[in-house]
């Protein structure tokens, strides 16, 4: 079943949603950050340095509050997709 998740971008003193997408399973979205960085080589955001790192947090897991704000910050109200 397909779920949705967010993509953050954490450091010391941020945590930054930066992507919206859609994956069939967890290990699925685990491979979000190297195929996003694949598709959208330009975007600086995918872009780790030291002491950053990316935390993927499924929908349901996330309370509807943040989801929305994150939504709101990322600009976005539907998903990426990795078949398009």
């Amino acid at each position: 079943m397909t779920k949705s998740y967010l993509l953050y971008k954490c450091g010391a003193d941020s945590r930054t949603p930066i992507a919206h997408f859609t994956a069939g399973n967890v290990d699925e979205a685990r491979e979000a950050p190297t195929w996003l960085k694949r598709k959208h080589p330009e975007q600086p955001e995918l872009v780790l340095h030291p002491g950053e790192f990316f935390e993927i947090i499924e929908k349901d897991l996330c309370p509807p509050e943040e989801w929305e704000a994150a939504l709101a910050a990322i600009g976005r109200t539907e998903p990426a997709s990795r078949h398009g």
